[in-house]
């Protein structure tokens, strides 16, 4: 063979190596870059969407970002957050696909465990709160978005673990892109259940329950019922003032009180928290393993509670669904989010690099 035949089949050789090179190259990008079968199937979290733009770059050192009111800003604390949802009886639970419909989420917690302080605090979403969200289609699939409430996420897919992401994705885009680490979803039909597992939580009555339940004097603390904590959280019609914040006090009343005590109960018994996951995994969506769950019991246990935050707005009523009712909206500014992620995640400017 010539030397300008061995050239040749060196340069075919070469060649072929360069373009293997880069297929597994441009594979490994693909996997590393988010284009998931949930990304197709409409599943692309709001933090991809808002930080997709190749500007969108911050130090390799931050553990977090979000984008709010055109802006970046960045967080370093080692910090999870999970999202806990109480849904309605407005929905269909046994069926899937086109036989399921969705239901709202009438109660939305963010528990926000700040791993580098031992800290921990909680973010309640007015449910009502305008928003960006998804239209997912019965097959879980769809891009389409529409300015609603909150709650109506839950609404769209064909499943309750779709309309749970859904309502995480329209949550992190509200708060400008915020990572949401995983969900965990029970119908407020099953609070009996929750409330009976830690024997009962003691509040005090701060609205006229007359007319629902004369057994919840206004005025005095009582150790709560299984019936009675139940409409202490999920009622809302003939009770006090009848508004979704005078209820979304109660629920926070009534989560204070449940999380002291299931910090309690978990430094007495460690595998409580386990044991209290697996006796309502079968009334529960989540995407949280009992493993995880265990420790974000134990971290709630061990770490001091910087109490509840919430955001601040203006409701008023309008039509923006189009459907010829009128609801209640309620709108949060981006200087309102910004204050209170600060306080939350110790955000800081972003300097690209």
């Amino acid at each position: 063979m010539t030397r300008r035949e061995q050239l040749k089949v060196l340069g075919v050789f070469l060649g072929v190596l360069l373009f293997i090179t880069l297929f597994w190259l441009g594979i490994r990008y693909i996997e590393n870059n988010g284009m998931s079968e949930a990304a197709d199937d409409g599943f692309q979290s709001a933090t991809d969407e808002i930080f997709d733009n190749p500007d969108d770059t911050f130090d390799h050192e931050a553990a977090g970002k979000v984008k709010i009111g055109g802006k970046k800003y960045k967080y370093y604390h080692e910090i999870e957050t999970y999202l806990f949802l109480g849904t309605d009886a407005s929905g269909n639970e046994s069926g899937e696909g086109e036989d399921y419909q969705g239901a709202l989420a009438d109660f939305l917690l963010l528990l926000v465990i700040d791993k580098t302080d031992h800290t921990y605090a909680f973010l309640q979403p007015n449910r009502d709160t305008m928003t960006e969200v998804t239209l997912l289609l019965k097959d879980g699939t769809g891009s389409a978005t529409s300015t609603e409430q909150l709650c109506i996420a839950h609404w769209y897919g064909g499943s309750r673990e779709q309309g749970a992401e859904n309502t995480k994705n329209a949550l992190s885009h509200l708060l400008g892109g915020l990572s949401i680490d995983g969900y965990y979803e029970l119908n407020m039909k099953e609070i009996p259940a929750l409330n009976h597992l830690v024997g009962g939580v003691e509040v005090m009555i701060e609205d006229d329950f007359s007319k629902v339940d004369p057994s919840l004097r206004q005025g005095e603390t009582i150790l709560l019922s299984d019936e009675q904590a139940f409409t202490f959280i999920h009622d809302r019609f003939d009770v006090g003032d009848e508004e979704n914040l005078s209820r979304m006090k109660r629920q926070r009343a009534y989560m204070t009180a449940f999380f002291k005590k299931l910090q309690k109960k978990n430094s007495e018994d460690p595998a409580y928290a386990l044991e209290t996951y697996q006796q309502l995994q079968e009334l529960a969506v989540t995407d949280i393993s009992g493993k995880v769950f265990s420790r974000i019991a134990k971290e709630i246990s061990e770490g001091t509670s910087r109490g509840f935050f919430d955001l601040e707005g203006t409701a008023k009523i309008g039509d923006t669904l189009g459907d010829g009712v009128e609801h209640v909206e309620y709108y949060v500014e981006d200087e309102t989010i910004l204050q209170v992620l600060t306080e939350l995640y110790q955000l800081e400017p972003a300097k690209k690099k």
